[in-house]
Order: C-alpha cells, then structure tokens, then sequence
C-alpha cells in the first residue's frame, strides 16, 4: 500500500509498517500533533515514496517486506534528500546489539514494540526539533553563500570603479607632467619593485603598484606660476607647493580610496630624520607605503629632466640617494633599491621617451 495523502499541512512524516493496523494507528497518532502522514506497507514503497516527497522526518519498522530496514536506512543515507533527515525504527528488539546497530547504520531513534503513543508522539517531536533545526541550518547557510556571493560581487564592482577613479587621478595628475605621465609609470614600478624587496604581501605589493602613482595628485590644487615656474620657489611659494600633500591626502579620502592611496599622498615628503613635511614624521612613524613612493620619486626626480632642472646620470643619482639615505629617505629602502640595478635600469629605460646618452649606472 502506498499513500501520499495528507491529513494536515504540518511536518511530512513518512511511516513505513507492514502491519495495516499499526501502520494506521501510528498514522492516526502522529496526525492529531500536527504531523501531515504518508505511509507505506513496504520497503520498496517507503523508497519510492520518500524520493517524491522528501518527508522531514521517517519511521520505519525494522523488519519490512520487499526491502529490509538495514538496506533502507543505508539507501537514505545515500539518497540526495536523505543524508540528515531524521529516522525512527520501531522494532520489537530492544537489545543492546539491536540499538548499537541501528545507531551504526545511521537511525537517529528507536521506540519498542509495543508502542506507547505518549511515548512515541514524544520521540517524533524531537525529531522534528532536530529537523526543523537542519532545515534552518541549511536556510542560513544558503543565506550565508549568497550573502558571500553579493559581497564579492560588490567588492568586484568597487574594485572596478576604484581602477576607474584612480585612471581618471593618474590622467588628472599626468596634465601637470613634463614627461607626459611616464613619470607615474615609473614610479608606479619602483614602487612595486621595492614591496616587492621588502618581502610584503602580494596584496600589499599590488595596492602599491595600482596606488602610488597618484603621490602627487594634490597638484591638481597648485596653480601653474608655481608648478612649472623654471627657477627657484621663493619662501611663500614653497609652502603653497607643500599643500598639494595636504590637497592629495584629503582628495584621495573624500573619494573613498584605500589608506594605501591616501597614505601616499599625504606622507611621501616626509623624511627619515623626521625634518619632512607635513606632520614632521619620523622613521616608522612614516607609513611604508609612504617611503617606498619616497624613494622611488626622489630617484625618478634625479635622473629625468624637469623644468627646474637637468636630469642628472644614474651616477650622480646614485650618489645623491646614498647621502640622502637615513636623513632624508629609509636608509634600509635605499639600500635594496640600488641593489636591484638590473630591474630599476629596465624600467628607466622601458618607460622614458628620452634619456642621457652618457648614462650609465655606476
């Protein structure tokens, strides 16, 4: 017999028994707590029926014609639907062997021939806590992966739009540039070269290279007569060129871009020795980030043209870099940037539209 009908729209209980009369009393039982029943006189029916109804919680007689309740608990364990479902066997051997087994092959309960239906009404209702219980489990984990999902998805978008607004700065930022925005890309690869060096993170090493070209964004605010003035700075001229870490600093926040960008903004003319501007920081008070742009600025500033300026060889560089380091710039960072000679020479000469014919490293 095989019956799918239900008597309420509470939890799906499939009982399987092959004794019409108890089948029903179970059935009659379950139905006046709340339980919706579908029953089976068999277990091959049983199977059947629970792969079309995937019932929230099952009982079972152990001793059941056309499957056994051995090889049925095994199959729905291994059904798609059955791997937590909550089983109860009823048998009328209640010996220790018989309970060790059946907790073996993976029934969650057991109830006694004859049946008590205070009893049995008691064992269901903690079957369907503990059902209820997976049901919600599996609500907030499916819940949780979507929630990962759209949170990677936005973070994708921001990721997206955050390249976008720093291309849209590094162009801004290139306008003010003699050396038509090489001087950024060159940076940028100085920049990574030395995270690199440093043994940082790849992720940190990534936000650098992405980030550091936007240093001297807070140019953007300086006006032109000082910017591109060909001789020296007066005083008063100085100090208003010194904002445009304060402008940079304050513009790459309001945009909402990461620390890493707004660190160098803000500090990449801050000295080791703490004489920098503008907070006057000192040593590891500078974020790395910050001193790592240093560098990488104060070199590309040596040996490339600007319109205060010659460019100076990689020589005289060189030499100024060294007599810099521990005053002006990390003197550790120093050190490993003229180690690498190979790399740095590639990216000057990769990224310059124009060089010294006599520049050589030394």
């Amino acid at each position: 017999m095989l019956t799918t009908g239900r008597v309420m729209a509470g939890p799906l209980l499939l009982i399987a028994e092959d004794d019409s009369y108890q089948l029903d009393q179970m059935a009659g039982w379950a139905s006046r707590v709340g339980f919706s029943v579908i029953k089976a006189a068999n277990g091959l029916d049983a199977y059947e029926l629970f792969d079309i109804s995937s019932p929230e919680i099952v009982v079972l007689d152990y001793h059941l014609p056309g499957m056994h309740g051995r090889e049925l608990i095994q199959r729905l364990r291994n059904h798609a639907m059955g791997a937590d479902t909550p089983i109860m066997i009823v048998t009328a051997d209640g010996s220790r062997q018989t309970k060790i087994e059946l907790l073996e092959l993976g029934a969650d309960d057991f109830i006694r021939k004859p049946l008590d239906p205070a009893e049995f009404n008691a064992r269901l209702a903690s079957l369907a806590r503990k059902s209820a219980l997976v049901i919600n489990l599996e609500n907030v984990t499916a819940e949780r992966d979507q929630a990962y999902r759209d949170l990677e998805e936005r973070a994708h978008e921001l990721s997206r739009l955050t390249l976008g607004l720093v291309a849209s700065l590094e162009r801004a930022s290139s306008l003010n540039d003699t050396d038509t925005g090489n001087h950024i890309q060159r940076v940028c690869r100085y920049a990574e070269l030395l995270a690199q060096g440093s043994g940082c993170d790849q992720e940190f090493c990534e936000k650098v290279f992405r980030l550091a070209g936007l240093h001297d964004v807070g140019k953007v605010g300086i006006p032109d007569k000082i910017l591109k003035k060909p001789g020296k700075l007066t005083v008063d001229e100085f100090d208003e060129m010194k904002t445009h870490t304060l402008i940079g600093g304050e513009l790459l926040r309001a945009a909402g871009l990461p620390s890493t960008a707004v660190n160098v903004a803000f500090y990449h003319h801050e000295r080791w020795d703490g004489s920098g501007y503008p907070h006057s920081l000192k040593g590891d008070e500078i974020p790395l980030e910050a001193r790592i742009v240093s560098v990488a600025d104060v070199f590309d500033a040596l040996v490339t043209r600007r319109c205060y300026k010659p460019s100076f060889t990689i020589d005289k560089a060189v030499h100024i870099m060294r007599d810099a380091a521990g005053s002006q710039l990390d003197p550790h960072l120093v050190s490993m940037f003229l180690q690498r000679q190979p790399d740095v020479v590639t990216i000057l000469t990769t990224y310059s539209e124009w060089l010294e014919e006599d520049e050589t490293w030394a």
